[in-house]
């Protein structure tokens, strides 16, 4: 599977609501599976806290090779969030391991943290934010 349909596969569940698939999606090492070890106790809490979010559209804009493994993605996303429709811009990290291509951690941006259109944002724009924060 490449990276690309991995993302597609990822988003997909996001948007069914299948919260076994979207936890299966991630690597074993992301700080995502220090939070949740289990993939009951993130379906659980999933179900009760963001099953209110829906995906209505998402993007891959472009991608960068960090190594032979390792590759970014930058995406945009629309979402739904109690009636509200809010956009986002992610910087996902997806590592390839023996079992294929897994989404290790993100840093996510807002439009009040890059207000430009969507197709100009930059990978440069994420490298230059002080917090690095990735979930």
């Amino acid at each position: 599977m490449t990276a690309e349909r991995l993302l597609a596969k990822r988003f997909a569940a996001l948007e069914a609501g299948d919260f076994a698939t979207v936890y299966a999606t991630y690597h074993k090492d992301s700080p995502f599976t220090q939070q949740f070890s289990s993939r009951g106790t993130y379906v659980r809490y999933a179900e009760q806290n963001l099953s209110a979010i829906r995906v209505k559209n998402w993007c891959p804009l472009r991608q960068r090779q960090l190594d032979d493994k390792q590759l970014e993605y930058l995406l945009v996303m629309e979402l739904e969030v109690a009636g509200e429709t809010k956009h986002f811009y992610e910087l996902a990290l997806l590592i390839n391991t023996s079992d294929g291509w897994r989404y290790h951690s993100a840093q996510k941006l807002t439009v009040e943290d890059y207000p430009g259109p969507p197709e100009q944002i930059q990978f440069s724009h994420f490298d230059q934010v002080e917090q690095k924060i990735r979930y």
